[in-house]
């Protein structure tokens, strides 16, 4: 079972965890009568921009598993003839990360069929349209004002480590037996819903480590870093909830050779996957 201490020893984006991660809480969703999907981000470009005072990242991506575009014959304001395109796609929240300078940003997936993009490539108005539909779905599900004017696509093809989103889907006719909290095998944000706890405790086994001042410990909101350099340990540990990064607490126990890290998680619900439709545009 994959589990929060798993990683410790290779952690959610070593591929076998990943796997098998995935093969779990599909089948935990199963038995309580839920069909889940993992909407893997496939990488095409990135828009950047600014809200709120900080850099915003839009990582445009794809992934078969998105409803495919549409479009029909119409007419545009005048009765000027063209085409209305339905542009399905899916969002996830915004997760913290570091610019290139090592300042603060915010990192968005929007995740369009792979034939919207391949039709958005040879048709400039099209691409416009995405890159709109695309700016709008973040700003209208967070509640957030991006400076249009300054939108600029950048060289790279993805901002940040890639991470799935999860839609669920009941079963039809499934009768449940029994209830299972997710929570307890989780080890990523996309996991299911449940009381956010008041404390994350990490637990790291430091068997070489003579006292708590050889080794650093660095607290962002969603990574704890713990560093030594004699003996050689280093632990970079994704956190499954945002944290207080000035409140944590660290003890070692000399006798076995344990280093327990206490960190107070902000008491902020995080929204989970959003599906939406592009707006209907000549």
């Amino acid at each position: 079972m994959v589990t929060e201490s798993s990683l410790l020893h290779g952690g959610i984006s070593n591929p076998e965890n990943k796997r098998r991660y995935e093969e779990e809480i599909t089948q935990l969703e199963k038995d309580r009568g839920t069909d889940v999907q993992f909407i893997h981000p496939e990488a095409h470009h990135v828009l950047k921009t600014r809200g709120a005072g900080e850099k915003r990242f839009i990582n445009i991506c794809s992934n078969q598993l998105i409803d495919k575009p549409s479009c029909e014959a119409g007419r545009g304001r005048g009765g000027k003839a063209g085409y209305n395109w339905r542009l399905p796609f899916s969002l996830t929240p915004g997760r913290p990360d570091r610019d290139a300078a090592g300042n603060r940003c915010v990192i968005y997936d929007v995740i369009f069929h792979p034939d919207a993009l391949h039709a958005a490539e040879t048709k400039k108005r099209l691409m416009e349209l995405l890159h709109s539909t695309a700016v709008g779905g973040v700003e209208d599900s967070f509640h957030i004002k991006l400076d249009k004017g300054h939108i600029k696509q950048l060289k790279m093809k993805y901002k940040g480590v890639p991470q799935a989103a999860v839609i669920r889907r009941p079963i039809p006719g499934h009768e449940q037996q029994q209830i299972i909290d997710l929570q307890d095998y989780r080890c990523s944000r996309d996991s299911g819903p449940r009381a956010r706890p008041r404390e994350i405790i990490i637990t790291v086994a430091l068997p070489l480590l003579r006292s708590a001042q050889d080794a650093e410990v660095r607290v962002q909101e969603r990574r704890l870093v713990l560093e030594s350099q004699k003996p050689a340990y280093k632990l970079d540990l994704p956190l499954s909830y945002p944290v207080d990064e000035d409140k944590g607490d660290a003890k070692f126990n000399k006798t076995k050779k344990e280093l327990t890290i206490t960190l107070p998680v902000q008491p902020i619900i995080s929204l989970s996957l959003f599906l939406f439709s592009g707006c209907d545009i000549l």
